[in-house]
C-alpha cells in the first residue's frame, strides 16, 4: 500500500498509466470540456446578439436558435406540470392552477418561436 492508503505502491513511470485507467478522470476532463463549450456558446451568442460580432446571417441565426430554444424549455417545463398532475389528483391536490400554468407556458411558447421568426423573416427583408 501507498503511504496515502488509497493503493498499491505505483512507481513513478506506472502513475501516468494508473491516472488514464481512472474513471474519474475522464469524467472530470467530460464534465470541464462540456462546461467550456457551453460558456464559448454562451459568450459567442451574447457577443453576435449585442452587435459586437456584427454578422447578419448568424445573428438571424442565433436569434432563431434561442428563440426555439426557448420555445422548448417552455413547452418542457408545461409537461412537467401536467405530468405531475395524476399524483396530485390522487393525493387530493388542487390541479386547476397548474393546468392554467401549463396552459399559458405553451402559448407563450408558442407566441415567442412565432415572434422569434417573425423578426427574423422581417430582418432579411430590411433593406
Amino acid at each position: 500500500m501507498s503511504e496515502r492508503g488509497d493503493g498499491p505502491n505505483l512507481r513513478w513511470w506506472q502513475l501516468p498509466g494508473a491516472w488514464l485507467s481512472e474513471q474519474k478522470l475522464w469524467r472530470d476532463v467530460l464534465t470541464r470540456v462540456l462546461a467550456g463549450v457551453i460558456t464559448a456558446a454562451i459568450v459567442y451568442a451574447g457577443a453576435v446578439l449585442l452587435g459586437y460580432l456584427h454578422t447578419p446571417e448568424l445573428e438571424a441565426g442565433a436569434l432563431l436558435a434561442l428563440g426555439i430554444a426557448g420555445g422548448v424549455l417552455l413547452v418542457g417545463i408545461a409537461v412537467l406540470l401536467v405530468a405531475s398532475l395524476p399524483a396530485r389528483r390522487r393525493a387530493g391536490r388542487a390541479v386547476l392552477g397548474r393546468t392554467i400554468a401549463a396552459g399559458l407556458l405553451v402559448v407563450a411558447s408558442i407566441a415567442l418561436v412565432l415572434g422569434v421568426i417573425a423578426d427574423v423573416q422581417g430582418a432579411g427583408a430590411a433593406p
